[in-house]
């Protein structure tokens, strides 16, 4: 109930200041006689105006990503941890060695009676 409450509060806090810069409403105040006394002064179609430009916006925001996804079908471009990240090697195998894939950068040796890898318990 709180997270809705929170939601709501923040919601109607980014309209009231979207508003305001927006010059969707102003508020001013008046002093007369010892009474003070504040007018707000809303634009409803100062308002329709603008979310109709909003929503038009969005829109071509929309259709630019569609259009540009369904013709530019291209992978993103590798970056320098691309391989490190991919089963396999991006360089292809020597003559003779393994087929790629992945590969454990440290691990015990068969033959080592220490330690069992890193867990502190002798092996038997």
């Amino acid at each position: 109930m709180r997270n809705i409450l929170a939601l709501l509060g923040a919601a109607t806090v980014a309209f009231l200041a979207l508003g305001w810069y927006l010059s969707w409403y102003q508020v001013s105040s008046t002093t007369s006689h010892g009474q003070q006394s504040v007018n707000v002064s809303i634009d409803p179609n100062k308002i329709t105006e603008d979310v109709k430009k909003g929503v038009e916006r969005g829109g071509e925001i929309v259709d630019n990503l569609r259009e540009r996804s369904a013709s530019d079908p291209k992978p993103a471009p590798a970056g320098p941890a691309s391989s490190f990240f991919t089963p396999g090697s991006s360089n292809p195998p020597a003559a003779g060695g393994s087929s790629g894939g992945w590969k454990p950068i440290t691990g015990p040796k068969p033959n080592d009676d220490a330690r069992d890898f890193n867990l502190g318990v002798p092996r038997n």
